[in-house]
């Protein structure tokens, strides 16, 4: 019982890390989610307002492992071109747009405070560690983003 247990886990391991290896959206969402959890801190939120946060960025990743799920078993039933593939990788793929959007709106809804922004400015320019640091992130966000491996139709990896 306990093998089949862990090794649940590891498969589920195995699906995380493939997303986020082969899935430059799937590294953008990560970032995101790392930055709102970051500027969070500048804001008062109510404990059902943070969930609320967090529900959001999981629904989002949780949509795009799906998509890509769904992606990579269409390559693999349906090699060559298929017009009904293609429509299952767009709803698919639309899924985690919406997803994505309604993010953004709660994002915006929680978020915007003008006064907040201010603050937020003040402590990445009125520091010069603060803003070496925002610097640092945003450039290894660039290359965590970038980097990645690409499918190719077979199912098999090669690097971009």
């Amino acid at each position: 019982m306990f093998k089949r247990l862990g090794n649940s886990f590891k498969y589920a391991a195995h699906g995380i890390v493939f997303c986020v290896r082969h899935e430059m959206n799937m590294r953008i969402h990560i970032v995101a989610t790392m930055c709102v959890l970051y500027l969070s801190q500048f804001y008062n939120f109510t404990k059902e307002q943070f969930i609320l946060l967090i529900i959001t960025c999981v629904t989002v990743i949780s949509a795009e492992m799906m998509n890509t799920a769904i992606e990579v078993v269409i390559d693999k039933v349906s090699p060559g071109y298929s017009a009904l593939a293609k429509v299952g990788k767009d709803v698919a793929a639309g899924a985690v747009f919406v997803t994505a959007v309604a993010a953004v709106i709660i994002g915006v809804i929680l978020f915007w405070d003008i006064e907040k922004f201010k603050i937020i400015f003040e402590f990445f320019t009125g520091d010069i560690w603060n803003l070496a640091m925002l610097t640092a992130f945003a450039c290894l966000s660039y290359l965590f983003i970038a980097k990645g491996k690409k499918r190719n139709i077979k199912g098999k990896m090669k690097n971009e």
